[in-house]
């Protein structure tokens, strides 16, 4: 193809300046996490219509020139076959042009759109009722004590003596943090984009973590050591409630509901925390013979929220009042961007610390019911 006239390269590097001008609008509306202002969306549109005009003016160019083909001469191929007594079929081809000759040069627009995030399970320890303290100093401490007993005495028979034991329970802080080094090459050439997500998956890592800590019913993890913090479900998986089957009767789910309330419990922020698979079948599950209705309803189940997560595992459903867990940071949560560590890689070092910890108040608030083939094989 010849082409014409018409130089293409100022209309495609003009084209991919107002894209790039597009772009950094969209990034300061992002991280400012705002919409367009007037005078921005007076440019935006500009310059849309602007590229709309050089999108035209490059197809024009296109067409200027002509392909060409180096004529055939069927007349003297056709004398030289019959000469030779044979047929021939004479098919007429011309190169067709496809969009791969547009490769790397611009002419094809890129729209760019939004940054597509991790798929995230929703996050559940800031709605069970989990009062979480920030700027927590030193070291939490709860005195408690035991009951004292009463007996009865015949008339002149000295009494007994009782005992009140003291103890008390302790939150000490752990460090939770993340770490993410990036090349300067990579912060450059992104334009900002890769520092945007990493300032904002890093406080996400750390509450996927709380989330997962604070629900599990693993002592150890993968490797076999065990965990430095863990939730309430943890204690209460060494005596679970037992169900007959893989999903539990509305009966047995009122049974565990008892089994927290005949402790003396006093029932604040109860709910209800299983997989999204679980609660799927006590959607699926009639309460009843006749009545319609199911033992999950509505995301409750006794008139109780529901809330799901993968951590606490398959077959399993935890019940207690999360009042009665206690959870907090210490201190300030640090930021640091680090330029200076890793400059001989010309690397900047990101990094997230933070002062976590839990400790259950009432172990005998929560409690945790599972199939009972799977609790006696110690799964």
């Amino acid at each position: 193809m010849v082409k014409g006239k018409i130089n293409l390269r100022p209309l495609v590097d003009e084209h991919q300046q107002n894209c790039a001008r597009i772009s950094e609008i969209a990034d300061t509306c992002e991280r400012e996490k705002r919409p367009r202002t007037e005078e921005e969306t007076r440019e935006y549109e500009a310059l849309c219509a602007r590229n709309e005009m050089l999108k035209m003016r490059m197809r024009a160019a296109e067409d200027v020139g002509k392909t060409t083909e180096e004529p055939a001469n069927p007349t003297g191929q056709l004398r030289e076959l019959m000469n030779a007594n044979k047929t021939a079929t004479f098919v007429l081809k011309r190169d067709i042009q496809t969009t791969a000759a547009l490769d790397n040069t611009g002419i094809i627009p890129v729209q760019e759109q939004e940054m597509l995030e991790p798929v995230r399970e929703g996050l559940i320890y800031d709605k069970v009722g989990l009062t979480i303290r920030t700027g927590l100093v030193g070291t939490l401490r709860w005195p408690k004590h035991s009951k004292a007993e009463a007996t009865f005495a015949d008339e002149g028979v000295a009494l007994p003596d009782s005992k009140i034991d003291f103890s008390a329970l302790e939150a000490k802080p752990n460090r939770l943090g993340i770490a993410i080094p990036v090349t300067k090459e990579e912060l450059f050439q992104s334009d900002g984009i890769v520092e945007s997500v990493i300032r904002e998956e890093m406080p996400q890592a750390i509450i996927d973590t709380i989330n997962a800590v604070l629900f599990t019913t693993q002592a150890n993890d993968a490797a076999g050591k065990a965990k430095k913090v863990v939730g309430p479900f943890v204690e209460a998986a060494k005596t679970p409630f037992d169900f007959a089957a893989d999903v539990p009767t509305r009966k047995e789910l009122l049974k565990m509901r008892a089994k927290v309330i005949k402790e003396g419990i006093t029932l604040t922020n109860p709910c209800w925390v299983m997989t999204a698979d679980m609660k799927a079948e006590l959607e699926a599950t009639p309460a009843d013979a006749g009545s319609g209705r199911f033992v999950c309803e509505d995301d409750r189940i006794l008139g109780e929220p529901v809330y799901i997560t993968s951590a606490i595992g398959d077959g399993n459903i935890g019940y207690g009042d999360w009042s009665y867990q206690a959870a907090g940071f210490f201190g300030e949560t640090n930021f640091v961007v680090d330029p200076y560590t890793l400059a001989r890689k010309n690397s900047v070092d990101f990094i997230l610390n933070a002062l976590f910890s839990t400790v259950t108040l009432r172990p005998e608030a929560f409690v945790l019911g599972k199939k009972k083939a799977a609790a006696a094989a110690g799964k």
